[in-house]
């Protein structure tokens, strides 16, 4: 009896505990052909389908609402290109939707790609789920020639100016 008592309270304890971090990368890279940025955004599958059913965006479940086009702007628009904003010289960059991969380990990619950029600096918002999550850590990763150059987004600091 002893023992399930004790499973009982640390199957509480954990379930409780189960999900302390909030999490997204990006990979962001200057393309010369274009003169653009691309990104590839990653997140955690089930961070986004639950964000997005408390935001009241969810039609269905997260794999069918990206299988339909109109449910599919409709997560990118609101949480994705919301989240995730780039300036430049103070204007508004505009980032273009490319597609979106789901993977069995339960993360969720979205691949964007900007408009034209000059290439000098630009200022990059990363508070995707903040509003909601205050937990979220988000990471830039920015591939530069052949560095890497890594950028963090907490809850108290949401944007950060990238060199290009």
């Amino acid at each position: 009896m002893k023992f399930f008592i004790l499973a009982f309270l640390l199957s509480l304890q954990t379930h409780g505990f189960s999900h302390e971090t909030y999490f997204s990368f990006a990979e962001m890279e200057y393309d010369d052909e274009c003169s653009c940025l691309e990104v590839t955004l990653t997140l955690s599958a089930h961070d986004l389908e639950s964000y997005a059913d408390k935001q009241n965006i969810l039609h269905s479940t997260l794999e069918k609402d990206l299988e339909n086009e109109r449910n599919e702007l409709g997560l990118i628009q609101e949480i994705i290109l919301d989240g995730f904003r780039l300036k430049q010289n103070r204007q508004d960059i505009k980032l273009f939707y490319e597609g979106y991969e789901l993977s069995e380990d339960g993360t969720c990619s979205f691949y964007l790609r900007s408009d034209k950029i000059v290439l000098t600096e630009c200022t990059l918002f990363y508070g995707l789920f903040m509003d909601i999550y205050p937990e979220q850590q988000n990471k830039l990763n920015y591939k530069k020639e052949k560095d890497q150059i890594v950028y963090n987004y907490f809850v108290f600091k949401r944007e950060n100016i990238i060199e290009l």
